[in-house]
């Protein structure tokens, strides 16, 4: 018999075929995807509302000097067709200290006329998502009217609590909350109840519920709407090119039965710094601003008409803005 020899090396032990998992990482998603903040509900028609020409009658001459990085001083002169003339001096503090990109954490402006009427307004973000905001005018040396408005926003959703005129005394005074909630970057909804109470209404208090939405179409398209059970506001912007924008305005109300319809548009002319906003609306009250500014001089000079056909009126108007 043969001898039999056995090996004292092993053979290796076969590999674990069962893979360790690794550990996930949370997915980003890109600035593409990722939805944004849908912005206030009072700034839901302003794409469409910012097409309107704001006219004036006589001759308006402005003056805006700046002190600072912070500090604005502004002055105005508007002398009317009928000799009436109306100067406001105003300014503009900016803060220093900043939240997010391009806000301040502290911004105070004053407008004040020749007769002594005053307003203030006090804006204060003492965080990203939180902005406090103080209106206040003042007449004859009296308190004309008051406005405070808290306001939090987040990556989805803006909501605001704004008080006028409150009197927690006598409980009068007008209380809105208002809510925007942002679906997609697309899709915006939400809503708003406006609470006033006064003497003057029928017992003594009413409640009003609105709803709202704004939808947004490959950035050129924009259609929003505020409705209740009493009142519609729906908005129509439509971004032609980067020269010419159209926009449609409809408001009205479901009781009196009497809605009125705006169209209002603004083209810029390319390598001439013309702008010209103009509307009509269905009673065919016409209005329009030209607006032309002069690189030479930090000088815009504005043209302004506005016809009523009803009451048989052109008013125009000639102005220079400087700075």
């Amino acid at each position: 018999m043969g001898n039999v020899q056995a090996s004292s090396n092993l053979p290796p032990m076969p590999p674990n075929l069962t893979p360790i998992p690794t550990p996930r990482t949370p997915q980003k998603l890109n600035s593409e995807n990722r939805i944004k903040n849908p912005g206030s509900v009072g700034e839901i028609h302003n794409k469409c509302k910012e097409l309107f020409p704001m006219t004036f009658e006589g001759i308006q001459l402005v003056i805006n000097k700046g002190l600072s990085n912070h500090f604005l001083d502004s002055h105005s002169l508007l002398i009317g067709a009928t000799s009436q003339i109306s100067v406001k001096f105003g300014s503009l503090f900016g803060g220093t200290n900043q939240v997010g990109s391009g806000n301040f954490s502290h911004l105070l402006r004053d407008d004040f006329d020749h007769r002594g009427n005053i307003s203030t307004n006090v804006n204060v973000q003492p965080w990203d998502n939180l902005k406090l905001k103080l209106n206040t005018q003042f007449q004859d040396f009296k308190t004309k009217g008051v406005q405070t408005t808290a306001e939090y926003k987040t990556n989805r959703y803006t909501a605001t609590l704004r008080l006028v005129n409150p009197d927690l005394f006598n409980y009068t005074g007008i209380y809105i909350s208002q809510y925007l909630y942002a679906l997609n970057n697309k899709t915006s909804v939400g809503a708003e109840v406006i609470h006033q109470r006064s003497p003057q209404i029928p017992n003594g208090h009413i409640t009003v519920f609105n709803v709202l939405g704004r939808y947004i179409y490959n950035d050129a398209t924009t259609i929003s709407t505020t409705m209740s059970v009493t009142w519609l506001q729906c908005c129509y912007h439509f971004k032609a090119s980067k020269q010419l924008q159209f926009g449609v305005h409809i408001e009205g109300s479901f009781l009196q039965r009497d809605i009125n319809a705006t169209f209002a548009y603004q083209t810029q002319i390319p390598k001439s710094d013309i702008k010209i906003k103009g509307s009509i609306d269905r009673k065919w009250n016409v209005s329009t601003t030209l607006e032309k500014r002069l690189h030479l001089m930090p000088f815009t000079f504005t043209l302004s008409t506005n016809f009523c056909p009803a009451k048989h009126q052109l008013r125009m108007g000639v102005g220079l803005l400087v700075g």
